[in-house]
């Protein structure tokens, strides 16, 4: 994953990388309501002393593990568009990648996903603007040069991208999907191609 030093300030990998697996543990395990700092310190073994003077705070310790998980997912998200040129096929390949990112990261979709702290957020907000104009730009383009596909803004595009698969993914990290994101990939791959390509373009 990227560094976010801008969320958690420099400090060295492998401190660094302990202290977020601890954190997110004790996040998903206990929420990050109930998560203390010294939680974080027995599960990781640092100081508290370190973990302020690495991070700050929970809420910075918190959005360094957003950031850096938007991040991953993000990259694997260019990546895919990058080696399909068909509109059809790219489409599909993202949904896809949507799906079998959650299931090779469940602790962290969980947190993503449950995130709704405004302290956290906040913590993340200047870096997570930059990250995502960057993102979004490069998505965008991909689709513009695909004349079959509409012109949406991003805030229709995610949803009817991604909605049925990402409320799908919810249900199965909860333990309440029968089905799992491997079977769905299909369906839901197709749902999001007829979803866009049945849409009116928005000009």
């Amino acid at each position: 994953m990227s560094p976010s030093a801008t969320a958690a300030g420099p400090t060295s990998q492998p401190r660094r990388t302990a202290i977020l697996s601890a954190a997110l543990s004790c996040f998903v395990r206990q929420g990050y309501t109930a998560t203390t700092v010294e939680d974080i310190c027995r599960a990781s073994g640092a100081s508290v002393g370190s973990i302020y003077h690495h991070f700050g705070g929970k809420d910075r310790i918190a959005a360094a593990l957003y950031v850096d998980s938007l991040a991953d997912y993000q990259a694997g998200f260019l990546a895919t568009l990058r080696v399909h040129d068909d509109a059809r096929s790219g489409v599909e390949a993202l949904v896809r990648h949507h799906l079998r990112w959650v299931r090779e990261h469940p602790d962290v979709a969980r947190f993503v996903l449950a995130v709704g702290e405004t302290e956290v957020l906040a913590a993340a907000a200047a870096v997570l603007r930059r990250r995502n104009r960057t993102f979004f730009t490069a998505v965008g383009e991909w689709f513009a040069l695909r004349p079959e596909l509409p012109d949406l803004a991003p805030d229709l595009l995610e949803p009817l991208l991604l909605g049925p698969a990402q409320e799908f993914a919810r249900h199965w990290l909860a333990g309440r999907a029968v089905t799992t994101p491997e079977q769905a990939e299909d369906v839901l791959a197709a749902a999001a191609w007829h979803a866009l390509t049945t849409t009116e373009e928005s000009r």
